[in-house]
C-alpha cells in the first residue's frame, strides 16, 4: 500500500507540474489555433490525473481535505471549459455534464461543512478559506445546472476563458500552498493567485467581449 501511495504521489506531482507549464503555454497561444487546442487537450488530461491522484491520496487532514476539494474544483473548471468548446455553443448538454456539476455541488457542500467545523475548533483562517471556495464551487456548479436546464443562457466563449483561467488559478494556488515553506506569507500563497488571476481573466474577458460585439 505504501508503494502504491508513493507512486500516486509521484504521478500527482508530475501531472501537476505538467499542468502548470502546459496551461501557461495554452493561454499564450492564439485562441482557436491548432496549437491552442493541442496544448489545451494536454492540460485537460494532466488536470484529470491531478484530480484522480488527489482523491486517491485523500486523508482526513484539514489541508489535504482542502487540497482534494480544490483538485475536484480545478478539474471541474477544466472539464466545463472543454465542454463549452465542444457542446456549449450548441447547448447540447449531456449526462456527463450533469454528473460533474452535482459532484462539484457535493464538493462545495463538503468544503463549507468543513469550514464550519474548523470555526468550531477555533481556526478562523480555514473557516474563511473553506467557506469562500465552497461557496464559489456551489455558485459555479448551480449556474451550470441552470444553464443545462435552459433557465439561463451564458456566452460559451467568455465562460471558456473564465473556467480555464479559474482552473489554472486553483492549480497555482495548490502549488504555492504545498511548496511555500515560509517563502511567502501564508495569506499571499492562499489568496494571491486568485486576486492576480481574477484581474487577468477580467481583462481578457473584456477584450474578447469587445471583439464579439464588433463582430
Amino acid at each position: 500500500m505504501e508503494k502504491f501511495l508513493t507512486a500516486v504521489l509521484i504521478l500527482h506531482i508530475v501531472s501537476g507540474l505538467t499542468a502548470l507549464v502546459v496551461g501557461l503555454i495554452a493561454m499564450l497561444t492564439p485562441k482557436g489555433s491548432p496549437k491552442h487546442s493541442l496544448w489545451g487537450r494536454i492540460y485537460y488530461y494532466a488536470m484529470m490525473v491531478v484530480a484522480i491522484t488527489a482523491v486517491l491520496r485523500f486523508k482526513n487532514e484539514t489541508r489535504l481535505v482542502f487540497l482534494t476539494c480544490i483538485a475536484v474544483f480545478s478539474f471541474y473548471n477544466t472539464f466545463t471549459g472543454r465542454r463549452l468548446v465542444l457542446v456549449g455553443r450548441k447547448n447540447n448538454w449531456q449526462a456527463q455534464d450533469w454528473v460533474a456539476a452535482f459532484i462539484t455541488v457535493i464538493s462545495g457542500i463538503v468544503m463549507i461543512a468543513y469550514g464550519i467545523w474548523a470555526y468550531q475548533q477555533g481556526v478562523t483562517f480555514y473557516f474563511v478559506l473553506f467557506g469562500l471556495f465552497g461557496l464559489f464551487s456551489l455558485i459555479i456548479a448551480m449556474s451550470d445546472i441552470l444553464t443545462f436546464s435552459g433557465k439561463i443562457n451564458q456566452p460559451w466563449m467568455l465562460n471558456h476563458i473564465s473556467r480555464m483561467g479559474g482552473s489554472y488559478i486553483a492549480t497555482v494556488t495548490a502549488f504555492l500552498v504545498v511548496n511555500n515553506h515560509n517563502m511567502l506569507p501564508s495569506l499571499v500563497a492562499w489568496i494571491g493567485p486568485g486576486v492576480i488571476g481574477g484581474m487577468i481573466i477580467s481583462r481578457v474577458r473584456r477584450k474578447y467581449k469587445l471583439k464579439m460585439q464588433k463582430a
